[in-house]
């Protein structure tokens, strides 16, 4: 996957992430599942593109953007640690 950072007044997911984890490459995301969502809970979503978040979680955790939305309104998965 070629991610090209947003340039439209947004900021990129891909590259925060990255940075928050301190992972060298964005394609060792995937292998970093865990400590990618722990990351996204503390995140406030709102500052990303849907199609930007939609294209991070399927290309991180395989699944559709809807399911760690769902998950992240889950009091029990947000509490988890």
């Amino acid at each position: 996957m070629v991610h090209e950072k947003e340039t439209h007044g947004h900021n990129d997911i891909f590259t925060d992430i990255q940075a928050k984890i301190g992972c060298m490459y964005i394609s060792d995301l995937p292998y970093h599942k865990r400590t990618v969502w722990h990351e996204i809970k503390r995140l406030n979503l709102t500052d990303y593109d849907t199609k930007q978040l939609e294209d991070f979680s399927r290309y991180v955790f395989g699944v559709p953007y809807a399911v760690i939305a769902e998950a992240r309104k889950r009091k029990d998965v947000m509490m988890y640690e």
